[in-house]
């Protein structure tokens, strides 16, 4: 019986267009996580109607505490608390799954008409694994082929499902509201959006799409360009020799997975500081 891994995040649920309902200390967070567990839930139960046997959900958002546990069925854990990866833990994937599905992503960073798109913090202006452009989408992918595991459905916006079929072609896209500017898209009812996440969660999970992993072997590089801020100015001081030019990080490793949390460790790091000197 197949195994699935889910990581999920909050801008690209249905009905969010603002970070006020994607943050929780803003005051309308409580309806994007009501959103965001109805389209879990929606996703669950099509994958569990297709033969799941087991799914395992690494929530990304924010703090990683936006899962309602309460609603999970009993073959349903979750990862939360966002620990970091390391260069041996990808976030608990491994080669046991059969693929990943990213609930409710988006665009990345400076996609023109983008609703709410970034890649991971809006400080990052850009991120470049071996000279290809990726947000969280090609990021997350990337880390799944670390395992040769494909990234077979995602739930975004209009624009980051162009995305993730631009780069992993043959991947299920359910489009749960249409983008319309950075700040403001056309929204679908959560029971349209719940009925589409569902039967395509069921068709994926019955019969595994044949999408290829996204590899990038074993001597990747990852450019990191910064935007200009308090964060920047930080990882100057802490890692000037990090950086090749003002503003960007340039990082080597034998895996997506292994750069991808040097990085993590050093953002971490420098939030730290940000805090202890603020």
């Amino acid at each position: 019986m197949p195994r699935f891994m889910i990581r999920s995040d909050i801008e690209g649920i249905t009905g969010v267009v603002s970070y006020e309902q994607a943050e929780p200390e803003k005051p309308e967070y409580d309806f994007g996580r009501r959103m965001f567990m109805s389209d879990l839930m929606a996703l669950v139960e099509g994958l569990n109607e297709g033969g799941a046997d087991e799914i395992v959900i690494y929530d990304e958002h924010y703090y990683g505490r936006n899962i309602d546990i309460a609603q999970l069925p009993s073959n349903v854990t979750a990862i939360c608390g966002k620990p970091p990866y390391s260069p041996g833990w990808s976030g608990g994937l491994d080669s046991s799954f059969k693929g990943l599905i990213l609930l409710g992503f988006h665009s990345k960073s400076g996609t023109v008409g983008g609703l709410l798109n970034h890649s991971y913090e809006l400080d990052i202006k850009d991120l470049r694994l071996n000279g290809t452009s990726v947000g969280e989408i090609g990021m997350e992918a990337a880390i799944a082929g670390d395992h040769d595991l494909p990234v077979l459905m995602i739930t975004a916006d209009s624009a980051g499902v162009a995305e993730a079929e631009k780069l992993l072609p043959g991947i299920a896209g359910v489009t749960v509201k249409e983008s319309l500017s950075e700040t403001g898209g056309l929204c679908y009812s959560a029971s349209r959006t719940s009925d589409m996440i569902r039967r395509t969660a069921e068709q994926i999970a019955s019969r595994i799409p044949a999408v290829k992993p996204l590899n990038f072997g074993t001597s990747v590089k990852l450019v990191i360009e910064l935007n200009a801020g308090e964060y920047l100015c930080e990882f100057r001081r802490l890692f000037k020799n990090e950086m090749c030019k003002r503003n960007t990080i340039e990082i080597r490793g034998s895996s997506a997975t292994e750069v991808w949390a040097k990085y993590w460790k050093m953002k971490l790091e420098c939030q730290n500081s940000m805090k202890d000197n603020g």
